[in-house]
């Protein structure tokens, strides 16, 4: 009977605290100009108006995330989230769909449009839950190429071909030194700061971060889990992976953390640029 007792209080306990977060989410689809090209793209926005990025949600841990998801896209689309939303999550053209969602643990988990003319375009976001008490950055890499967007755009291709020349190479759909500007982005700390990072790769190339600085304890890499718990400089993202990870600030300074593929730290091929980031540890 006292075990009974117990459980019932937790129980009780943990459902007062549990909280559903009610959000909207818009799926608008335009054309922007990214170093100079033009490009076509298709993303997840907090409000109706186009602006290029992806929100970002901060969920607590006992957190339900209830979302209303608008499509402003002459196309159908999905919301998916990998082990956890794959099936009926349709959400049709000039239509919404509502759906409740129950992230497993704390961590990051993306969130994208499962069709070539959602994610192949840059529809694709992150969730965070839990670490609310720290500092949280998230780094949404992403590539693409200016004439290949308006073929899958146009429905005539749903695919990269093997010979897939990106000549966008971004994080949170900006490139160096936009990414200086981006407070999602840019790490500004101070010394014994305790940071968690939340990166994905959102393209269609492997990405390898490195970085300068720092070494950082790998949480949760949600395809390579091999790299669970390793403490590295350098670590690879497959094609749609998140890797999780946990950066302690133990020394100032301004260190670049990048992309170590030279031409992924090129806007367009001019150098510097793309996937460069910086972090600023203040003592």
């Amino acid at each position: 009977m006292k075990h009974l007792i117990v459980l019932i209080l937790l129980s009780l306990t943990y459902y007062a605290q549990s909280t559903i977060v009610l959000d909207t989410l818009f799926i608008n689809k335009d054309t922007a100009t990214v170093t100079g090209f033009n490009y076509q793209f298709c993303v997840f926005n907090d409000s109706s108006d186009f602006k290029l990025v992806n929100h970002t949600f901060e969920i607590s841990s006992n957190d339900t995330l209830q979302l209303h998801i608008i499509n402003n896209d002459t196309l159908d689309h999905t919301f998916q989230i990998d082990g956890v939303l794959e099936t009926a999550n349709n959400v049709n053209a000039l239509s919404f769909g509502d759906f409740q969602i129950v992230l497993p643990s704390d961590g990051a988990f993306r969130y994208y449009s499962s069709v070539p003319y959602g994610h192949l375009l840059g529809a694709s976001g992150v969730i965070i839950k839990g670490f609310q008490n720290y500092p949280v950055y998230c780094w949404n890499m992403f590539d693409q190429s200016d004439t290949l967007s308006y073929e899958i755009a146009e429905t005539t291709t749903g695919s990269t071909p093997l010979d897939y020349m990106p000549n966008l190479f971004s994080i949170n759909l900006k490139t160096h030194p936009s990414l200086e500007f981006d407070t999602l982005a840019k790490i500004v700390q101070q010394v014994g700061d305790t940071i968690y990072i939340a990166t994905i790769n959102s393209g269609q190339m492997e990405h390898t971060l490195h970085y300068h600085g720092f070494h950082v304890t790998i949480i949760d890499a949600s395809v390579n889990t091999i790299m669970n718990n390793w403490k590295k400089d350098s670590y690879p993202l497959k094609k749609g992976e998140v890797v999780f990870v946990q950066l302690v600030a133990d020394q100032p300074g301004i260190y670049p953390v990048h992309e170590h593929n030279l031409i992924n730290v090129t806007n367009s091929g001019v150098y510097p640029g793309g996937m460069l980031n910086l972090i600023e540890i203040q003592p």
